[in-house]
């Protein structure tokens, strides 16, 4: 089983710095975490092998602040009224459906999102989603660290 993370965001966006930080105790936890700083659809040739891709994100869903959001996407678009907080033209979202069409994605994607309030350029990090952040690390090791189900398939 090979496994990794990649992890959105932008440290300047307030609660949208929540993938970054995260990427900085995943790699310093020893996982394997793929580059995602430019445009989502790079990263179809750098999960190339990849059986389960853990993507770390802030989201929007009108949830209490800070809430840890799992959402696992094996055969099927991520719901339309989850909003990731990329500010990318194609989102990740899109490029896991390309890869997909393409038979380039990885076999399981889940989803580890927090809940945030605050994206503007400049601001701060909301304390409930920074309170989150321990407990969003531990679960995205634990889903890099789960050997993903293969029967049927």
């Amino acid at each position: 089983m090979t496994a990794a993370a990649v992890c959105l965001g932008s440290p300047y966006r307030g609660d949208d710095a929540i993938g970054p930080l995260a990427e900085e105790r995943l790699r310093a936890a020893g996982a394997r975490v793929l580059e995602c700083r430019d445009e989502p659809t790079r990263l179809l040739d750098r999960w190339t092998g990849i059986d389960t891709l853990v993507v770390v994100d802030a989201v929007v869903t009108g949830a209490p602040i800070g809430t840890l959001h799992r959402i696992e996407a094996v055969d099927e678009p991520l719901p339309s009224d989850t909003r990731l907080a990329s500010t990318h033209a194609v989102g990740i979202d899109d490029a896991i459906e390309l890869g997909r069409s393409l038979g380039n994605a990885p076999r399981r994607v889940v989803v580890l999102a927090v809940e945030g309030e605050r994206f503007g350029m400049g601001d701060a990090i909301t304390p409930a989603v920074a309170e989150a952040l321990d407990p969003l690390v531990a679960a995205a090791l634990e889903e890099l660290a789960e050997e993903p189900c293969t029967s049927g398939r």
